[in-house]
């Protein structure tokens, strides 16, 4: 496999979603459908843990998210007098704030 391959299959790899082996992809670069074990649901993060039955290989994906709502209801319960409106503003400076490695500007 030459370098273009290489490069291609490695951007690839990540666009196919969670469900493939990274252990199958990361020592030989196989492209293996791994099986979910399990999800665990948090208010502002989700864990899938999935198995390769190509190598019985293990991993998790932590997805960060929460929705506005989510955001809405624990400022209004620090401030209750917000309840005649919360700007979007003040939404994307809450994000930055919990998570000042991405931009939430958009």
């Amino acid at each position: 496999m030459d370098a273009a391959q290489i490069s291609q299959l490695t951007e690839a790899h990540p666009e196919e979603g969670m469900d493939e082996c990274r252990w199958c992809f990361a020592v030989d670069m196989e492209r293996v459908k791994a099986k979910k074990i399990a999800q665990y649901d948090f208010p502002d993060a989700t864990v899938v843990h999935m198995k390769c039955p190509r190598c019985g290989g293990e991993s998790s994906y932590y997805i960060r998210m929460w929705g506005e709502d989510y955001i809405r209801n624990i400022v209004l319960t620090l401030h209750p007098e917000l309840e005649s409106g919360i700007k979007d503003s003040l939404i994307r400076e809450i994000n930055n704030r919990m998570w000042p490695e991405f931009d939430y500007d958009c």
